[in-house]
């Protein structure tokens, strides 16, 4: 037995122990009246009873299909979580698996009462049905990035624009307006080398670590900067007429040899150490250094708008664009092979997980893919044109045309 699997034992005997010693001031209580309903999330699901006052409820679960309160420690991987409240999030949970869930009572600190009947639910990915969120005004939002501020220490969302549009949020929900973090229309933004950097119009670059001040960095480019990615070492800012740049510290840029002056659209980094930019007439240029580039075949003509890898024991390069073009590779960027979306509308933005890639586009379109070869069209909500999405928390946020923000959990 591994040292993990030992101390998982350990704990689960110490919570059994304790549920077991519970006897001493108190009363047992009846499980909540009516039940739990269990509603499945992104990696979790969220578990609502009707609570009364002064009463004690503990949950119990586990990766099985069913489970109860009192010989819940001899199934394999269950879990006990004392003193909870009604909604109570469990996290953690692995997609596609079926668990079981459920919640008894006590007074004070007695013995648990019978559990609630056990209620089952599968965790599955997000992005199937989606909600409005606050509108951040009314200029189109492009890009939209998370990392922590030094002004707090806290985690933010923060989304930029044209004509300067700023937003940041704490929880991708609730937007404040914030200083501009350029003069201009930025069309990316990252959260890197300790820093979030935007980029774009006329070559605009821009920095800060407080989401407050911000430093304009030189490119050396008049060009529009359409991306920016980093490996965590380096960042990538791509644009138009083949403009490729790089920074190991945001701050100072380089020019990078590039064999095209089409305009490009999207980059992406791969912990393979392999970069990829796409971009005008079907585009696609691959680096392993960032400096040097190589036009590759991408098996398409269309306008290429964005570029992501997913990770999950290989890693999969998925590109999208103009006419619901996506094309794909499983060997390191060198071939590429056109696959269908099942939609017409320009793909604008892809975000992958190890579960699944979601793009987004013109039209308020989203579809999904398991492996970027077989999507699915989802409802969105909107007939907004959505021009960045991102993933984290067990939700997905996109943000577009005119201030548009839905998100998914």
């Amino acid at each position: 037995m591994s040292l993990y699997s030992i101390r998982q034992a350990l704990a689960a005997l110490m919570v059994a122990v304790l549920v077991s010693a519970c006897g001493g001031s108190g009363s047992s209580a009846p499980p909540p009246a009516g039940g739990i309903t269990v509603t499945p999330g992104d990696g979790s699901a969220t578990v609502t009873w009707v609570s009364t006052p002064g009463v004690k409820y503990w949950l119990f679960y586990a990766p099985s299909a069913t489970i109860n309160s009192t010989d819940w420690i001899n199934v394999p991987g269950s879990r006990a979580i004392l003193d909870v409240t009604s909604p109570y999030v469990v996290s953690g949970l692995a997609n596609g698996y079926t668990y079981s869930f459920t919640v008894n009572a006590r007074n004070g600190d007695g013995p648990g009462g019978p559990g609630t009947p056990s209620v089952t639910a599968v965790a599955r990915p997000a992005g199937a049905t989606w909600n409005a969120g606050d509108k951040l005004g009314s200029n189109t939002i492009r890009s939209i990035t998370y990392g922590t501020s030094t002004a707090d220490s806290l985690g933010y969302y923060m989304a930029v624009g044209d004509g300067g549009s700023t937003y940041r949020s704490s929880n991708g929900l609730s937007w404040t307006g914030i200083g501009a973090a350029a003069a201009t229309s930025m069309n990316a933004a990252t959260y890197t080398l300790s820093k979030f950097i935007v980029v774009g119009n006329a070559g605009t670059i821009s920095y800060g670590t407080d989401l407050s001040t911000w430093t304009p960095a030189t490119a050396g480019t008049t060009e529009n900067l359409n991306a920016i990615a980093s490996s965590g070492a380096v960042a990538v800012a791509v644009g138009n007429k083949g403009t490729v740049r790089t920074s190991v510290d945001g701050v100072t840029w380089t020019a990078a040899t590039v064999p095209t002056t089409q305009n490009l659209y999207a980059v992406s980094y791969a912990g393979s150490g392999v970069w990829v930019a796409v971009g005008a007439g079907g585009t696609l240029l691959t680096s392993t250094d960032a400096s040097t580039w190589i036009a590759v075949a991408s098996g398409t003509v269309a306008d290429l708008r964005s570029v992501a890898v997913q990770v999950t024991t290989t890693y999969t390069f998925v590109a999208t664009g103009n006419g619901g073009a996506v094309v794909r590779s499983t060997d390191g960027g060198v071939t590429w092979a056109a696959q269908t979306s099942g939609t017409t509308a320009d793909l604008l933005a892809v975000n992958p997980t190890s579960s699944q890639l979601l793009a987004v586009g013109t039209g308020g379109t989203v579809i999904t893919s398991p492996d970027g070869i077989t999507w699915t069209t989802r409802a969105s909500g909107t007939t907004a044109s959505l021009y960045a999405v991102i993933s984290g928390f067990s939700q997905y946020v996109a943000v577009g045309e005119g201030g548009s923000n839905i998100n998914s959990q």
